[in-house]
């Protein structure tokens, strides 16, 4: 499933979020937005997933050549996961990945064992098994973000985003966890954008890197053409690579 957005611009008030962007991403590529705070990257991020729209008559988001510029998030069947995990502490894990099925109209609605063996193969996927009675509250953060994962994969979403997704957790378990949602990736090629500010984190996981500064893509690239050839002085500032230009 591949994305495309065209032209997207977005003010709050008196502040320009987004200035006329424009971006491709690859069917099954796994890409990263990366730049500093205030650079735009959660708000293009918000946009592709239809929680926020742009600015009224600019831009288009486009998933595998189908216009879901005007869509509602629930109808565009993107999985998000956001940094905070944002789990229901009353619910189990069972019950917290299976919440985007149940929650469904009736018409919509699998049957209970379809949610339930779909629910067991994503507790699976994840290595949480044998965990799905618990409740958030009795898991490590690694353990939540991953059950995070699972819920949004639980609607077969056709792509998925990640907003900073390990930005809540230490460093050892981020470390961990980057390297297994590469891993993931690998294993179920769904194409994903992920928002973060860390450069180790985008160029160990991405395969290739989207530069934001000041509402607009600065550069965009796979890692090695990243740091060997910065096309600005913002990207070079910001990776830190004046002394080696």
């Amino acid at each position: 499933m591949s994305i495309a957005v065209h032209s997207l611009s977005k003010t709050f008030g008196k502040f320009a979020a987004l200035k006329d962007v424009s971006l491709e991403v690859a069917d099954g590529e796994l890409l990263a937005l990366l730049g500093p705070s205030g650079s735009g990257k959660t708000t293009l991020l918000r946009i592709i997933a239809g929680l926020e729209f742009p600015d009224h008559a600019h831009g288009q988001v486009i998933f595998h050549g189908q216009d879901v510029t005007a869509l509602p998030a629930h109808q565009r069947r993107a999985g998000f996961v956001f940094q905070h995990y944002a789990l229901f502490p009353h619910m189990t894990v069972s019950k917290n990945i299976a919440f985007g099925l149940e929650a469904r109209p009736r018409a919509l609605r699998p049957p209970k064992k379809e949610i339930h063996d779909r629910v067991d193969r994503l507790l699976s996927l994840v290595q949480l098994e044998g965990l799905g009675a618990r409740f958030p509250s009795q898991l490590s953060g690694g353990q939540r973000q991953r059950v995070a994962l699972a819920r949004a994969l639980a609607i077969e979403p056709r792509v998925l985003l990640l907003d900073e997704p390990f930005g809540a957790l230490d460093a050892k378990v981020r470390k961990e966890l980057r390297r297994w949602l590469r891993k993931f990736h690998d294993q179920m090629r769904i194409t994903s954008v992920f928002v973060t500010h860390d450069q180790e984190e985008a160029f160990e996981i991405a395969d290739r890197v989207v530069i934001l500064g000041d509402g607009r893509i600065q550069q965009v690239g796979t890692t090695s053409e990243v740091r060997t050839h910065p096309t600005n002085p913002f990207v070079t500032g910001f990776l830190g690579l004046g002394e080696h230009i």
